[in-house]
């Protein structure tokens, strides 16, 4: 076990490409102090908006928020009951081009699509499957479907055209010492951006940004971060449904645990996607019971989604 979780180690340059390339010494999963390079989430494109409702003094407006934000407060999705576990035959991972990583995330996509459908339908919406591309951060325009990526991430989610896509960068994931490592935590970066074509789905991406207005930049940053830790904790919960399928049992689940604690923005330039205590937190709650109802991170205290 202490092997595995040190050559997870050798993966820290790996998520240093993501967000700042910063690294820092990060707390103890074991009984033996390691380190390891702390990687930052992977966004959506959406940017803080800036409020414009103004009253004549100056000050924001006063909204009536009663109903615009009771859709993302008390959606039908947190009733909707468990995430199936499906029939999802996994190939071979094979994480060495652009082309093997467009086809592996193809496969998993499908199986989220598989177990995610029964539960949009249930929150009264339609589920239409997403679509995935993979880019070069060193040359984005030669990826058009991905145009303008961020450049604090190394994988996004957007909507255009008639559905979703899930944008990730080749780079994040080539050259990885530990292969084992490196494809759980691909899958883990696939189900987020999951995640965030749930919450469009079923109307919560579109509706958050109402919760923006008004705002100091501070609550709208706490905002941000409940709509992120939310997109982990239902990537999480589609994990812990099928963990079988994904063989995240023993030292594997293991790795996945170490990876989800260290996903943190508190050594990014913007605290937007919550701590790595907090995002570990609500993805190891949702795998445990792998139900949209453990991620209702809006109604959640604000020290939970710091």
């Amino acid at each position: 076990m202490l092997r595995r979780l040190e050559a997870v180690i050798a993966i820290g340059a790996l998520f240093g490409l993501v967000g700042c390339a910063r690294t820092e010494p990060v707390a103890v999963v074991s009984p033996t102090s390691i380190q390891a390079a702390t990687p930052t989430p992977t966004p959506t494109r959406t940017p803080i908006p800036t409020p414009t409702r103004r009253s004549t003094s100056g000050r924001p407006a006063p909204t009536d928020w009663s109903n615009l934000t009771d859709p993302v407060l008390h959606h039908k999705l947190y009733s909707a009951g468990k995430v199936p576990a499906v029939r999802c035959a996994l190939p071979q991972p094979n994480l060495t081009s652009k082309a093997a990583m467009v086809a592996y995330a193809k496969v998993l996509v499908g199986c989220m699509d598989k177990g995610w459908a029964p539960v949009v339908g249930k929150s009264d919406a339609v589920l239409t499957p997403p679509e995935v591309f993979a880019y070069s951060s060193k040359r984005p325009a030669a990826t058009p479907e991905c145009s303008d990526p961020p450049t604090t991430s190394g994988a996004f989610y957007h909507w255009s055209g008639l559905t979703g896509k899930i944008c990730f960068a080749v780079e994040r994931y080539l050259g990885a010492d530990d292969p084992v490592a490196n494809t759980i935590d691909f899958q883990r970066m696939i189900a987020h951006e999951y995640g965030h074509h749930v919450q469009r789905s079923v109307g919560i991406l579109t509706l958050y940004t109402e919760l923006m207005h008004g705002k100091s930049e501070t609550g709208q940053l706490e905002v941000l971060r409940r709509k992120e830790l939310q997109a982990s904790c239902l990537g999480a919960a589609f994990l812990g449904a099928n963990k079988a399928a994904f063989r995240l049992s023993g030292e594997r689940l293991e790795i996945w645990r170490y990876i989800v604690q260290h996903v943190g923005d508190e050594y990014g330039e913007v605290r937007d996607h919550g701590s790595r205590k907090n995002h570990g937190y609500w993805s190891i709650r949702a795998f445990g019971s792998a139900n949209p109802a453990s991620c209702n991170t809006f109604t959640a205290p604000a020290k939970r989604v710091s």
